[in-house]
């Protein structure tokens, strides 16, 4: 699921090659990530292998944030220790180090995870210094990563600012379910409505959406049970454990909301085609007036509710089968008029039945 991700959602797989782009062409980066940034590793594995291609000489290294001053870091870092003698106090660490042809920071790409507000500020500082006081070598690319919120205002010569949230969609998210589910053994006109479904409730965390999607009839038929189970069991590819904040009202509002897109279509095209076969007689039955008052005289407009009352009239003479069918949808359409849901086998009968018409 994780190559899913950054390797065929197209704006997943654009961040990712925005910031190889960035760092290949020599610019340092600023990388605005949401604390539940999905298989955050393989996108470093996946930069990294591309940059490798992009340029074989140089390397790419990982750590953290130090707490310590970044210039004093880095020499002690990435300089020889009878190279640092040469480093004289009133130059800067920045202006010492951009200057400096024998280190191997000139052929690093440098990822720093874990860098606050406060360091942000310090790195770029660093970096713009840095820039400036570098002549004809390859300089040292960092690429620095950030939670949300902690992005620089300011924009800064020779620096890319990359912000996870505003490069991808709610749609990236529920394409990446739709084709999720293609590896689920649910029965295919069930798929739809289960990356709607996902999508709808987990989109704020991916990696929760492909545990859910695997989960698959589970998931459907109880959502909030499936999830708990998840954060009980399983663990995010960053070892942390799924945490998940919705509260039991605000999930069925969003199932709601899935079933509104998913359900109602299909009992409209239901009406439509039981219109059209039952044409005459409702024709026979018309005009009529509505609950609204207004004068309806074409088939085409009755709704559904009026079908019913006229079958119950006997203007409409219905098998059974036909007629127990109307009441269905009928019925399934009120409680999603009225902001009520359907019980997860309602929603995939009438899902099925869907496909037939």
């Amino acid at each position: 699921m994780d190559r899913l991700w950054w390797m065929h959602i197209t704006k997943a797989h654009k961040f990712k090659e925005d910031i190889v782009n960035a760092a290949a062409g020599g610019r340092s980066v600023v990388l605005s990530l949401p604390q539940n940034t999905p298989w955050k590793n393989t996108l470093k594995e996946l930069v990294e292998d591309r940059l490798r291609m992009e340029n074989p000489k140089n390397r790419m290294e990982e750590f953290r944030c130090p707490e310590e001053d970044v210039g004093a870091f880095l020499l002690r870092k990435y300089v020889r220790k009878e190279r640092r003698a040469n480093y004289r106090y009133g130059m800067t660490y920045a202006a010492f180090l951009g200057k400096c042809e024998d280190t191997v920071l000139n052929d690093r790409y440098i990822w720093v995870t874990d860098v606050s507000q406060k360091k942000l500020e310090e790195w770029l500082g660093f970096i713009a210094e840095y820039n400036k006081n570098v002549d004809t070598k390859t300089p040292a690319i960092f690429i620095l990563e950030t939670q949300e919120g902690t992005l620089s205002k300011k924009a800064r010569k020779g620096i890319t600012n990359l912000v996870f949230d505003q490069n991808i969609s709610a749609y990236d998210k529920f394409t990446f379910c739709a084709l999720a589910t293609t590896e689920n053994a649910c029965k295919e006109y069930i798929r739809p409505y289960l990356a709607e479904l996902v999508s709808t409730i987990c989109n704020e965390d991916i990696e929760l959406c492909a545990e859910c999607v695997a989960a698959g009839n589970a998931f459907l038929k109880n959502p909030a049970k499936t999830i708990a189970d998840i954060a009980e069991n399983s663990y995010r590819s960053d070892g942390e454990r799924f945490t998940f904040s919705r509260t039991e009202e605000e999930m069925k509002t969003l199932i709601w909301e899935t079933q509104l897109k998913n359900v109602f279509p299909v009992i409209e095209k239901y009406r439509s085609q039981f219109i059209k076969k039952y044409s005459q007689q409702i024709k026979n039955g018309l005009p009529i007036t509505n609950a609204f008052d207004e004068v309806v005289d074409t088939p085409e407009d009755v709704e559904i509710g009026t079908l019913v009352l006229m079958a119950g009239k006997g203007k409409l003479v219905l098998n059974e089968r036909d007629y127990q069918e109307l009441i269905t949808f009928w019925n399934a359409r009120n409680s999603l008029a009225h902001l009520g849901t359907l019980d997860p086998e309602s929603a995939e009968r009438l899902l099925k039945r869907g496909t037939s018409l």
